[in-house]
């Protein structure tokens, strides 16, 4: 009996040591197979990096003031072994099916690369301005998910890959541990934070990554970059530039951009002189004046635009008689990038026009400075009457 015992013990300790063996064994392979073997070239947004290694790629989401990770995920065919150097990635099965979009702007990307057949629902339906997910919705091909409050359960019921989310914009943050709880994974997508025209553009290749059409998004954008940028060298030609100013105030607060605001990285590049184009911010990337600070500074201005949801001078004129003051009021150099949007009030302005800057700036060359560009017809904009 004896000998039978430790027969069976000796056979025990064998399979657990082979089971040992076996583990540390898979672990020193996967650890070998996380060598980078290249990233994708990156070369205006901040917020993204996407890194290849053997059998797997690695998007990191970082925060663009210190660079620090907002979000790590790996992708992978399923049922591969997570790799151990990112123990605390999110691990995405690859190739991904269907998402949901809560921002109009993730659905422009998605348009863009071609995509929209992977959406399978999506919020703030009536300030989606691209028509064929509007028919969609209409049709019950896409699922609307709700608007100000998600509809959990439906988003559910959807089964979708991952939810693009934009962090602390719009609730963000709580949307995400939401999520979690419901054990549906999320994506941070932060386009928005990006205060460079090109590098709103370039999360094209941040979206491509995750549907492994890399090479497909890379072409888009240096398509986008090419047209930029040769528009942006024929507004360097101008010898004078027209003095700027945007917006209107709300609730007795004038709310202008920053010198580092994406409009007025805009508005210099098409040739423009924004008036607080050396001004630090106090609001995130916008300043908090009063009407008197504005007026004083520009009364005498060449040009007035982004006036929000103003459709005409008299609006402008009724919110305040004050406005019918500025210079541009009454030499009728006022335009509004409300030219495409909803009748619910989305704009396409912030939709499409992140992924076509270079339509943004060819409108703002031909208001700055139309002998410049004949013929142009404005696509945002309009001016307003």
């Amino acid at each position: 009996m004896k000998q039978k015992f430790f027969v069976i013990l000796f056979i025990c300790v064998a399979l657990a040591s082979c089971r040992n063996g076996e583990k540390q064994a898979a672990a020193e392979l996967a650890k070998t197979h996380c060598v980078k073997i290249g990233s994708l070239p990156v070369k205006y947004a901040k917020g993204f990096s996407v890194d290849y290694y053997e059998g797997f790629k690695v998007i990191t989401v970082r925060d663009i003031k210190d660079s620090s990770v907002l979000g790590q995920y790996v992708l992978l065919p399923k049922g591969k072994p997570a790799p151990l150097d990112f123990a605390d990635a999110l691990l995405l099965d690859t190739p991904v099916r269907k998402i949901v979009v809560v921002s109009t702007n993730h659905v422009a990307e998605m348009e863009r690369l071609n995509l929209l057949d992977s959406i399978a629902g999506v919020s703030n339906v009536e300030l989606i301005y691209n028509k064929e997910v509007g028919e969609r919705v209409k049709r019950n091909e896409l699922a609307n998910v709700g608007s100000s409050k998600l509809n959990y359960e439906k988003l559910v019921e959807l089964h979708p890959s991952f939810v693009f989310v934009s962090g602390s914009f719009d609730g963000g943050d709580k949307m995400k541990m939401k999520l979690q709880t419901l054990h549906v994974k999320s994506i941070l997508n932060l386009e928005y934070r990006e205060q460079d025209p090109l590098g709103k553009a370039e999360w094209l290749k941040f979206v491509g990554a995750l549907y492994d059409r890399d090479y497909e998004a890379d072409s888009i954008f240096k398509l986008i970059e090419k047209n930029y940028l040769a528009l942006k060298d024929v507004a360097k030609s101008v010898k004078t530039k027209p003095t700027v100013f945007c917006n209107l105030p709300f609730k007795e607060i004038w709310y202008m951009p920053c010198g580092e605001n994406y409009i007025a990285k805009l508005i210099d590049d098409a040739g423009g002189d924004f008036l607080w184009k050396e001004a630090k911010a106090t609001n995130g990337l916008n300043l908090n004046l009063n009407y008197e600070s504005v007026y004083d500074k520009a009364a005498n201005a060449d040009i007035w635009i982004n006036q929000g949801f103003a459709s005409s001078l008299d609006e402008i004129k009724s919110a305040d008689k004050k406005n019918s003051f500025f210079k541009a009021f009454k030499t009728g150099q006022v335009y509004n990038f409300n030219k495409r949007n909803t009748p619910d009030g989305g704009f396409d302005f912030w939709e499409s026009g992140t992924v076509n800057p270079d339509k943004i700036l060819a409108d703002l060359i031909f208001i700055f400075h139309p002998e410049l560009m004949k013929g142009h017809e404005l696509y945002y904009y309009q001016k307003l009457k």
